[in-house]
């Protein structure tokens, strides 16, 4: 393959880890791209592009929920209320839909992997009405990581996970679950004994339990053939906020995605056929493994082979290259994940950060990895003129909003992050580094007192959820993706996203809205770390109610003090 121009990655860069199979997609010239800052310009944006569709969605999400309130006009006037509603009208339009949920472990993980199963069942529920000749058209898959543990830690952890599935099933069996308890956890059923089609009691289970660490963490969809999504945002009400931030601290979130149009639609609808095409036969082995024995059953057809989708004209001037995390299940005894394979994301972050010469802005929910740490200590070496802004969550949403602070993942985690940005900043001092943070603009409301002691708040107002995972080197390249910056989206999860550049007016102008929103209004994309500091000091002395816009420094101080290093937490985990 010929090499192409950094920051994109071909053959040659892309910290493949076995075997020239599954090459990085091609560079495309002539695509659009049109970013979008949280949910509520990305949630509007979605719903059109559905009600537009003409022949298929192709849906590929972590989170996905069906019961997401639709916002934009369009919707409403048709009198579409959520997304069931919106996916159900496209069937009956003769529109093709593929939904592909991540699931996750079912004993360790049993909410989310409840959530999961709970969005299956809602839309097969809005479907079976449907004359079978439309119902048809909606294909739904729940899509379970093939990286499991090795036999050893199977072993290893087999009472703990046995202890905790009792548990977890004596709750269920007592009636205390709102979200459908065991009929949304197939991955539990065979912990249950059933009686005439109902859970009667609890039962052992001979077998070493499945462990599943890693999960499909990407989040992107395909309309048409035409036109794709893809960024940090899944699809839920949990995400949904606007660029002003009312809500309470929990209920905050700071994300962006982007629509991308042209050729390189083509290779995102690649990817998710190529996926789906993969998950299938173990989709249906692992809930047949779930199944047997239980007399329950799950409706999982239709269910049919995606097929590739020919390239959309060219419609813009940006150059686009979507890029992949990938792995593969590890058949060592003593794994405790899955072994890497596709690192183009990883790839694609050191190709940005080492490359960076002006000004190098990071928007991340976790800064935890300590091989991008050190890539920005060499830019930073390697340009003296180099000025690096990263605006990065204060506190996990676990810790601060969720009470789980006590759980060894989360505190191994805080610890890394402390490491790493501390050795950011050590490299480049105060003047050429910036840790930030965002906190709402008004002071800690009654409701959110109770965060105070888990971090939920700083500098008297309550959080911002930061989750966006985004990089921009010198206004001229963009990366924007499902990628954390921690071992987990680098070499366990599968992610998703895109790589945008010869497109100076548009990436300038994507700066220029999103930090217009950071500050409301008073800085715009030309300011520099100077600008960023005196700003973010300045909204520390002023009452909440009067800064300018919603950025603080990073509390790097209460994160080192909070994390601690865990021997039997592997890194690549948090």
């Amino acid at each position: 393959m010929t090499g192409v121009a950094a920051p994109f990655i071909d053959a040659a860069n892309a910290m493949r880890v076995e075997g020239p199979e599954c090459p990085p997609f091609p560079v495309r010239d002539g695509c659009a791209v049109e970013p979008l800052v949280e949910a509520a310009e990305m949630y509007p944006a979605m719903e059109r592009l559905v009600l537009d569709a003409r022949k298929s969605v192709w849906l590929a999400f972590r989170v996905f929920d069906p019961d997401t309130r639709t916002r934009s006009a369009e919707a409403k006037a048709r009198g579409l209320a959520d997304w069931t509603a919106l996916i159900i009208d496209a069937v009956q339009r003769g529109v093709s839909v593929r939904v592909m949920i991540a699931d996750f472990e079912p004993v360790m993980a049993d909410y989310l992997h409840a959530g999961s199963w709970a969005s299956f069942r809602r839309l097969r529920d809005a479907a079976a009405p449907l004359d079978a000749a439309i119902a048809t058209r909606l294909e739904i898959m729940i899509v379970m990581h093939e990286g499991e543990l090795g036999w050893v830690w199977r072993q290893a952890l087999r009472l703990a996970v046995g202890a905790r599935a009792r548990k977890v099933v004596a709750k269920l069996l007592d009636g205390d679950a709102a979200d459908g308890g065991l009929s949304v956890r197939p991955g539990l059923w065979r912990y249950v004994l059933w009686r005439s089609g109902k859970p009667a009691r609890i039962r052992a289970v001979p077998q070493l339990p499945r462990l599943w660490p890693a999960t499909y963490h990407q989040k992107f969809a395909v309309i048409d053939g035409t036109t794709a999504v893809a960024g940090g945002l899944d699809l839920d009400e949990r995400r949904w906020d606007d660029r002003r931030h009312r809500q309470r601290a929990d209920q905050t979130w700071h994300d962006v995605s982007a629509i991308v149009r042209g050729p390189a639609v083509a290779d995102a609808a690649r990817h998710f056929a190529t996926l789906w095409n993969a998950e299938l036969p173990r989709y249906r082995a692992v809930v047949a493994e779930w199944s047997n024995g239980t007399g329950e059953t799950l409706q999982l057809d239709p269910l049919t082979d995606a097929v590739e989708l020919p390239p959309p004209a060219p419609g813009g001037q940006a150059r686009v290259q979507f890029l992949r995390t990938r792995s593969r299940l590890s058949t060592s005894p003593v794994a405790f994940g899955p072994r890497a394979h596709v690192r183009e994301l990883k790839a694609a972050h050191r190709s940005m950060i080492i490359g960076a010469r002006r000004q190098l802005y990071i928007e991340a929910q976790f800064f935890r990895s300590a091989v991008a740490a050190r890539w920005v200590v060499q830019a930073l070496r390697a340009s003296p003129g180099l000025e690096v802004i990263i605006l990065v969550a204060n506190v996990p949403e676990e810790i601060a909003f969720e009470g789980q602070g006590d759980n060894p993942a989360h505190r191994h985690g805080e610890y890394l992050q402390a490491r790493a940005l501390k050795r950011v900043v050590r490299a480049g001092g105060r003047d050429r580094v910036g840790l930030f943070t965002l906190a709402k603009r008004e002071a800690v409301r009654r409701d959110e007192e109770d965060f105070v002691e888990d971090r939920g708040t700083a500098f008297g107002s309550g959080l911002i959820h930061i989750h966006a995972k985004l990089l921009i080197a010198d206004g001229e390249s963009c990366l924007l993706s499902s990628a954390n910056i921690n071992g987990r989206s680098f070499e366990w999860d599968t992610e998703f996203g895109l790589l945008w550049a010869h497109d100076d007016a548009g990436i300038a102008a994507f700066r220029d809205h999103l930090w217009r929103q950071l500050f409301a209004g008073h800085l715009d994309g030309s300011a520099t770390l100077d600008d960023w500091r005196r700003a973010a000091l300045a909204n520390v002395d002023a009452t909440p109610e009067t800064r300018k816009g919603f950025v603080v420094p990073y509390q790097i101080g209460r994160a080192r003090r909070f994390g601690r290093p865990y021997w039997f937490v592997p890194d690549d985990l948090v």
